[in-house]
């Protein structure tokens, strides 16, 4: 029997590959073994939802190597080596509140000499050689998997448990957790086989990481998969479930929260501005978090989501449920209008072909674009933007303007929807979790190829 290793160390993981038929395909395999790797305090939550026959839990502390100083040095080294739109939009931001030229300098210097793939190459053997080792030798040495499959490949504890798999000979396949991982830093190791969601991550992962095309998997995104099945109530049930008027209009707005934007006063500006319209408006909060309120009373015609399984005992710290999927999957169907910050809610709405609006204005004057939501310095955001697909709300007379004119035709602006879903969901067929396990299962059976750097 072959053991394969599956990461699941970012909250988003078990609502990306665990919930899907991913898992399930590869769990009904007799001559498989699987075990997923998860932080040690979450073992019984894992255990509860996902351990099975042969599916097997294990628990690791977090941030061991980020801890050591070679560890941190890489990962810093990593950000600022990737010269993107991105990097320097947040090496600009930082720059602007903590006024640290040293770091901006240096950074500067790091994304020049990064343009080189010698050099990156150089930094990633370095990174192997020095940064601390032997976190991950006792669960690898016990169980002896065929492969290790990386779920979020940017991850601190990702990338120490594939540096000792790299270190002990086992194989990796990596996968990109999100729309924005091929700009925010360069890959620390390079897997074996890296599985993409679309066509986009596909050529931004060749261009800005110079990662070879023969060793990248197309899948798509296999979360979706469930997306293309329909809502899982009706609208009278979703209704009722949320206690709001069947008779009027939805909106959902997807609070952008507070680690999005230094101050954050955005969220109930626009909750009470929704608030003196006549719809219904459902306020979806960022999985596990809180948002900042100040003297807020809810409008009569709001309620409020939070989804997310929270740690009690590690603030901050939560799970993706099932249910929270369903919820999120029913509210966008049954919306009329998406309203979020500058999140992948927005690809959600337009991924069902709902009218867009990102918001971008404030209750008070903001002196420069760094005051702003900085995700809208970020690469993807711009090139979302860019599509035509999303209307970007930069006043609230212009977000009013964008609601009404939505609601009068949803079809407005449908034709950039469609170039969003052609970028970022060219594999969205139904069938990315199927080709996830496959490409899993045919690496497994195969003898590892030799390294890249």
């Amino acid at each position: 029997m072959k053991t394969l290793f599956i990461t699941s160390f970012h909250a988003h993981i078990s609502r990306n590959i665990l919930e899907t038929e991913a898992l399930r395909l590869l769990a009904v395999r007799a001559d498989l073994m699987i075990v997923i790797v998860v932080p040690d305090y979450k073992v019984p939550y894992f255990q509860e939802y996902f351990a099975g026959a042969n599916v097997i839990i294990e628990g690791v502390g977090q941030y061991r190597s980020a801890r050591a100083f070679t560890g941190l040095f890489f990962k810093r080294l990593s950000r600022a080596l990737l010269p993107t739109g991105t990097t320097l939009g947040k090496r600009r931001y930082k720059y602007y509140w903590d006024r640290k030229l040293w770091y901006m300098i240096a950074a500067i210097i790091a994304g020049f000499f990064g343009r080189s793939f010698l050099v990156r190459r150089l930094v990633r053997r370095l990174d192997l050689a020095f940064s601390p080792a032997g976190f991950f030798f006792p669960l690898l040495d016990h169980y002896s998997p065929a492969a290790v499959f990386s779920t979020d490949i940017h991850n601190d504890d990702d990338v120490a448990l594939t540096q000792d798999a790299r270190r002990r000979g086992i194989p990796v396949v990596g996968m990109w957790r999100s729309w924005d991982n091929p700009t925010q830093q360069t890959l620390r190791v390079f897997p074996e086989r890296l599985l993409v969601g679309s066509e986009e991550l596909r050529r931004e992962t060749i261009i800005f990481q110079h990662f070879p095309s023969l060793q990248i998997a197309m899948t798509g995104h296999p979360h979706y998969d469930r997306y293309l099945r329909g809502p899982i109530r009706s609208r009278d049930e979703f209704c009722r479930r949320w206690g709001i008027d069947p008779k009027k209009k939805i909106i959902l707005y997807a609070a952008g929260g507070d680690k999005i934007i230094r101050e954050n006063d955005i969220d109930q500006y626009v909750i009470e501005t929704l608030g003196r319209l006549d719809i219904n408006v459902i306020v979806r909060y960022p999985p596990g978090e809180d948002v900042h309120l100040v003297n807020f009373t809810k409008p009569a015609n709001a309620v409020i989501d939070k989804p997310g399984f929270r740690f009690t005992a590690r603030p901050g710290e939560f799970e993706i449920r099932k249910e929270d999927d369903d919820n999120l999957i029913d509210q966008l169907y049954w919306s009329d209008i998406v309203v979020s910050g500058p999140t992948s809610i927005l690809l959600d709405g337009a991924f069902l072909d709902k009218p867009v609006i990102t918001v971008d204005f404030y209750p008070r004057h903001r002196r420069s674009p760094y005051e702003h939501s900085w995700g809208y310095l970020l690469d993807h955001v711009k090139k979302l933007l860019a599509t035509g697909g999303v209307w970007h709300a930069r006043s609230k007379g212009g977000f009013l303007k964008a609601v009404a004119a939505y609601m009068s035709d949803s079809q407005l602006h449908s034709e950039g929807r469609a170039k969003i879903r052609t970028m970022w969901f060219s594999h969205a067929d139904g069938h990315a979790a199927e080709r996830v396990a496959e490409a899993l299962l045919r690496f497994s059976e195969t003898e590892a190829n030799t390294a890249s750097f």
